[in-house]
């Protein structure tokens, strides 16, 4: 499996860069509105309007459509080969990855928090029963994550192939190994300013979800499946927590 996967999406080291850098300038796209709008335009519980929707929605799908096009540049179309309809198996597989990715962020969530403390983040905390308009928010706040979610996939899947391709011109053992948690870590360091730069707590708590994730793709070599898992676990977590503070 090892050698169909590392072959699959072999680049030079020029088309990695393209991508990384995509990688990269999406990233910050995504990140710098939240540090310099203004309160009106930033969509929650408090700020529900059309203007502050339309906002976040053009936010998340720029960050998508960077790397999309970084992988275009350097590729042409050859990326779209990591994507294709979910098969029956393939169904069965996001239901199995999904329940161990929620098991897997209970349990290190849990550790993370005995050992490092509670942090802020997750963007329903509030959110409740209460709030005007509550099911409205929740489901347009599920379309706009989704688009978020599959930006996160190209954000950790390339630099998994990259850092996988990598490990395997080197020769060293277990490449996709190599590439997965190298993926899962820097998954969760970009996530260090959301969760209150608690370091521990990221990585524990988030890179070990994110190699299950990682898991879903390399099975299937197919984002769609990674994505699926990835906005289940997130809604499910959403919910729960929306349904916990009624």
């Amino acid at each position: 499996m090892e050698e169909s996967f590392t072959n699959s999406f072999k680049l030079s080291g020029k088309q990695w860069l393209i991508i990384i850098f995509s990688n990269l300038l999406a990233y910050c796209c995504l990140i710098m509105p939240g540090i310099q709008i203004p309160d009106f335009l930033a969509f929650d519980e408090n700020h529900p309007s059309i203007v502050a929707a339309i906002f976040q929605l053009i936010v998340v799908t720029v960050f998508l459509a960077i790397q999309i096009i970084g992988a275009q540049i350097a590729t042409n179309n050859r990326w779209r080969q990591l994507f294709h309809f979910p098969h029956a198996k393939e169904w069965l597989l996001i239901a199995a990855f999904f329940i161990v990715a929620y098991v897997t962020s209970v349990v290190t969530g849990i550790i993370s928090q005995n050992i490092f403390g509670s942090v802020s983040g997750n963007a329903a905390a509030g959110l409740t029963l209460k709030s005007p308009h509550v099911w409205t928010i929740f489901f347009y706040q599920r379309f706009s994550s989704a688009i978020q979610i599959m930006g996160e996939e190209f954000l950790a899947i390339m630099p998994l192939l990259a850092l996988t391709q990598l490990a395997t011109s080197l020769h060293l053992p277990a490449p996709i190994w190599w590439g997965n948690i190298g993926s899962a870590l820097v998954f969760a360091l970009l996530h260090l300013s959301t969760y209150d730069y608690n370091l521990g707590y990221v990585i524990l708590g988030l890179a070990f979800t994110r190699i299950v994730l990682n898991l879903a793709f390399i099975k299937t070599h197919n984002i769609w499946v990674s994505f699926l898992v990835h906005f289940l676990f997130d809604t499910l977590a959403f919910l729960v927590l929306l349904l916990a503070t009624k």
